[in-house]
């Protein structure tokens, strides 16, 4: 069977880092891995969103209606994968070809912000899908509440990380604390405040949106939308990761705000601190995987980082199960393979 993959921006930039080595190929969404499961995979990308880039409205009217123009982009391909919910579905049911399978990244957060007939028009949408997988219980559990949908056709496949391009390196010998992450669920107020009390090196990798308003200790060093091989050499560097998101689930950023940043940091064997999620509880075992804690809670945040700062021994035993755990369920392969079924029973 032949699949065709239609991402929200393109993807020739990545192919091409993952090929030198400089790039994990987690954002292929288990693309390039679909051969051994016999399927043909291939990346479809609209010729309208690469010829027009506009600002304002009108980008915004091109970035929607290129979603109209895929199912005649695609040629013979028997399934569109897509996380592209929101026009995509419909102008597949009207084209009367390609199956659509979709990739739940946002689609709760996004039906949360909308009101009115964008709304009506987007549950509408996710309706004429064949099927919609999403990436914990939870998202799913969320989705069904707020879209009239078969329950047999919503999945959950869990996300899986690039293990090859994050792998286990020796502990650095400096204390060293990384939050990283640019999606917009992310509270970096209250890791700077919970911070402030440790006295301890650290590094924030994020974007300057994140930030905004939020006054940065003297001793924490930002940097702003990093390269991959440059982030694989901070988790090296680094004694812990902290992910901290904010306590309204599916209200900013993406559905599962964190999940990529905690399994790149469980890849490269770092003992991580996480915010408590719904999205999340899927992808930990709380104080053998990683360590959660509750939102918006400076001094729980600060407790648990010093905790891993003081103890070796946790920090040890964090790192090998947390390792153990994305070998054995959280790697791009595998999440082909759990995709895989799924694209062949539409």
């Amino acid at each position: 069977m032949r699949v065709a993959y239609v991402y929200p921006n393109p993807r020739v930039d990545l192919a091409r880092a993952v090929a030198a080595g400089e790039a994990p190929d987690t954002g292929f969404l288990g693309q390039n891995h679909l051969a051994e499961h016999g399927i043909e995979a291939t990346v479809c990308e609209s010729r309208l969103r690469r010829s027009t880039h506009l600002p304002g409205p009108v980008h915004r009217l091109t970035w929607n209606s290129r979603e109209l123009a895929v199912p005649w982009e695609v040629g013979p391909a028997d399934v569109i994968v897509s996380s592209l919910g929101s026009l995509l579905p419909l102008a597949a049911k009207v084209r009367r070809r390609s199956r659509v399978v979709l990739l739940n990244i946002d689609f709760c957060t996004a039906l949360d912000r909308l009101d009115g007939l964008r709304k009506r028009i987007f549950q509408r949408s996710l309706q004429c899908a064949d099927a919609i997988v999403c990436l914990a219980d939870a998202q799913r559990a969320k989705l069904l509440t707020q879209v009239h949908l078969d329950p047999a056709c919503v999945h959950v496949v869990p996300l899986g990380v690039d293990d090859r391009f994050y792998r286990v390196a020796s502990e650095a010998s400096e204390a060293h604390v990384l939050a990283v992450g640019r999606d917009n669920g992310r509270d970096y107020a209250t890791f700077t405040r919970a911070i402030e009390s440790l006295g301890v090196r650290t590094t924030i990798v994020a974007s300057a949106r994140n930030l905004a308003g939020i006054s940065i200790p003297k001793y924490v060093e930002v940097e702003l939308d990093t390269t991959p091989t440059r982030l694989r050499s901070l988790y090296a560097a680094a004694t812990c990761v902290v992910i901290p998101t904010r306590s309204r689930e599916f209200h900013r950023g993406a559905d599962c705000s964190g999940q990529t940043v905690l399994l790149d940091a469980m890849a490269m064997g770092r003992p991580a601190v996480v915010t408590k999620r719904s999205t999340l509880i899927d992808y930990v075992e709380d104080g053998a995987t990683a360590l959660f804690v509750p939102a918006e809670d400076p001094p729980a945040l600060a407790e648990a980082i010093r905790s891993l700062l003081d103890d070796a021994g946790l920090r040890d035993r964090l790192s090998r199960a947390g390792r153990a755990a994305v070998e054995s369920k959280f790697t791009t392969r595998r999440f082909a393979a759990g995709l895989a079924p799924i694209l062949k029973e539409v």
